[in-house]
């Protein structure tokens, strides 16, 4: 909305809330000299009638005060901007609406008070699409169920802020501060997030389609069951996060760090993690299905019983993992160091293993090591 439209707007509202006082007043004055005329059998004394004019002249004039006092009660309050106004503030819906209305109060609001002054204000359910929030401090504040989709929040700090049912579908949160936030729920599709911080955050059952986290911080951030389909994680460190059931599905994952991560039963289908860093990561039951693999450190990562089938592990490091009940199946294991890995009830059946290592390995009859010999593998325990 434009600032004239605003403004045309606020004059319309404001002619018809004078029409619609005026109105209950004549109906008043009405009523008033009713009951007289009924009291005096239509032959009301002088002094009657004087009384109850200045009976109605005191009650409309109180009844106009309070109307007029009213109306700049969240225009002064706005423009007023100590700590104590906005300490404890609850902005909801309906307060955002009027602010947008008087002159976009609400961006005078945020942009003229210092860092600190916000400080546990609430924004519950109110309508901030498409603001512009950018450089500002918004620590410890409530965003619950706010539509701030398609915001501008560059660099802008939510650090331990509440985001839970909130829409934040293509909003730029690039190097913004989001640690220890509460996003569950939260719609993050096509969010930019690159560079955030977001420690410790609580993204669990989160969509973040298509999201961009290029270089973000995660770690040990509260993933579990959320929606990373699509999205771009280049770099980002998601070290120690709590990943079960989470969905990468074509993702972008390239030289991001996942080392301690508890991602059982993870969706990485068709995902890129080449030059990952896996190590120590708990991969259990997890679906990697056509996922990239190469140059990956997975040292003493867990996969039992993952399906790994059509991976590219060429040049892996999987020194040390654990492989027990895993589907290898077409696996492209070229290069990849696999010693001391259990592959107990593996399925290798396809998989390539030209120049791969093995030694001190669990689950390996002497026809299979013959096979994999014959299949160009390197057996160091001869």
């Amino acid at each position: 909305m434009t600032l004239a439209n605003r403004k045309n707007t606020t004059f319309s509202q404001e002619v018809k809330a004078g029409l619609i006082s005026l109105l209950k007043q004549i109906i008043i004055l009405a009523a008033i000299g009713l009951i007289v005329m009924l009291i005096t059998n239509g032959k009301p004394p002088a002094f009657m009638v004087g009384l109850s004019f200045c009976l109605i002249a005191f009650f409309v004039a109180r009844r106009e005060q309070k109307r007029i006092l009213q109306k700049p009660e969240l225009i002064s309050k706005s423009k007023n901007l100590s700590a104590s106004d906005l300490k404890d503030a609850d902005f909801n819906d309906g307060e955002i609406n009027k602010l947008s209305e008087n002159e976009n109060l609400l961006q005078k609001l945020v942009y003229q008070v210092s860092k600190d002054q916000l400080s546990k204000a609430h924004f519950l359910l109110a309508n901030l699409s498409n603001a512009n929030l950018d450089n500002i401090n918004l620590d410890n504040i409530y965003f619950s169920g706010t539509d701030l989709s398609s915001a501008q929040l560059v660099n802008t700090s939510f650090l331990n802020g509440n985001f839970s049912n909130a829409n934040l579908s293509n909003a730029n949160l690039s190097n913004a501060n989001l640690s220890n936030a509460n996003l569950s729920n939260a719609q993050l599709m096509g969010v930019n997030l690159s560079n955030a911080q977001l420690m410790g955050v609580n993204l669990s059952s989160a969509n973040l389609n298509s999201a961009h986290l290029v270089g973000a911080n995660l770690s040990n951030a509260n993933l579990s069951d959320a929606n990373f389909n699509d999205a771009n994680l280049t770099n980002a460190n998601l070290s120690g996060v709590y990943l079960w059931n989470g969905k990468f599905n074509n993702a972008q994952l390239i030289g991001a760090n996942f080392s301690n991560a508890y991602m059982n039963n993870v969706k990485l289908k068709n995902a890129n993690l080449s030059s990952a860093d896996l190590n120590n990561a708990k991969l259990s039951d997890a679906k990697l299905t056509d996922a990239n693999l190469s140059n990956t450190d997975l040292k003493g990562a867990y996969l039992s019983s993952a399906n790994l089938k059509n991976v590219n592990f060429s040049n892996a490091n999987l020194n040390d993992t654990n492989l027990s009940g895993a589907n290898l199946e077409n696996a492209n294991l070229n290069n990849a160091d696999l010693r001391n890995a259990d592959l107990s009830n593996a399925n290798l059946n396809g998989a390539r293993v030209e120049k791969t290592h093995f030694g001190c390995n669990k689950g390996f009859s002497k026809e299979m090591k013959l096979e994999l010999q014959l299949r160009g593998a390197i057996f160091e325990d001869n």
